[in-house]
């Protein structure tokens, strides 16, 4: 790449995990930083032609790869034995740290997708005065009654398999009808996109689509649980600038479920609120056909938020 140079790097989290994580420094003077939180069985090197395109507006970016997750993981699919969900949260602030001492006043926006931008989320609620701005990708409002439902089988599961086996009905309980929007289909994963091309390469990478745990989709499900209310929302700084973005027919939200979430944000008197919906579009609109438009799109807004 000419734009940044990159720096992989691997970090110490509290409970002794080694985090692999990588920082794009562009070749101009830094502007701020985006730190990304990348989805449910995914990693951060498919995040590398987004950097490049932030690092020709001047942003470094940083991005790790989650418990569980790419090529460094020690067990794919898997968290942790116990508060999965909140080591996700502090393994990122571990990460935000290291990299703001690097560049010290520089101010920070959030980006998560899909499974990420429930980590974010949680991370707004809990150190929401470190961010100068948050994007939220591909995300959604579930159901509380479907969330506290797929809790308990994933605990049941997670007894009668253990935490580290795999569980095809939690697969198939969770992951249930994602495609049946786009029948016929070309593939099972035609719901991420309409580029054929970044479909197959995202199955042709041993490091994505899981295989998940039991003791994953218990910690996800509880984590889900616990930001799923306007309580919880209200810990987010209401004066956080925060986007709420994805594509029309994400099977995961879709404009229905982002409209939700920012209903949410709306009602608990957030009120640097931008919601932005792309027609037709899938569940990974940085691997989309209209990618292009979608990143220029979200690092003016970025711009914009961070006052840079």
């Amino acid at each position: 790449m000419t734009d940044v140079t990159r720096d992989d790097f691997d970090l110490t989290s509290g409970d002794g995990h080694r985090m692999h994580a990588r920082l794009f420094v562009p070749a101009i003077p830094a502007i701020g930083i985006i730190q990304i939180l990348h989805g449910l069985g995914e990693h951060a090197d498919r995040y590398e032609r987004f950097a490049e395109a932030a690092g020709r507006r001047g942003f470094a970016v940083c991005v790790h790869d989650h418990r569980g997750h790419g090529p460094h993981a020690d067990e794919l699919g898997y968290f942790a034995a116990s508060n999965g969900w909140h080591k996700l949260t502090e393994d990122a602030l571990t990460v935000q740290q290291h990299v703001a001492m690097k560049f010290e006043t520089l101010p920070i926006a959030m980006l998560g997708h899909s499974m990420g931008s429930y980590i974010a989320e949680h991370f707004a609620m809990n150190h929401g005065g470190r961010l100068a701005a948050l994007l939220l990708s591909a995300s959604n409002w579930p159901s509380r009654i479907e969330l506290a439902a797929a809790h308990i089988v994933a605990r049941i599961e997670c007894w009668r398999l253990g935490d580290r086996k795999h569980s095809k009905l939690l697969d198939d309980l969770l992951f249930a009808g994602f495609n049946k929007p786009f029948e016929p289909a070309r593939t099972e994963l035609d719901w991420l996109s309409r580029d054929e091309a970044e479909v197959d390469k995202y199955i042709a990478d041993p490091l994505c689509g899981g295989p998940y745990t039991a003791g994953l989709w218990r910690d996800l499900t509880g984590g889900l649980f616990g930001i799923t209310s306007d309580h919880a929302v209200n810990r987010v700084p209401s004066d956080l600038p925060i986007m709420i973005t994805g594509g029309e027919k994400d099977s995961v939200g879709g404009d229905k479920g982002m409209g939700k979430l920012a209903m949410h944000y709306a009602q608990t008197s957030h009120t640097r609120l931008k919601v932005k919906i792309y027609p037709e579009g899938r569940h990974e609109m940085l691997n989309e056909t209209n990618r292009d438009e979608v990143t220029s799109d979200w690092l003016d807004w970025i711009a914009v938020a961070v006052g840079r």
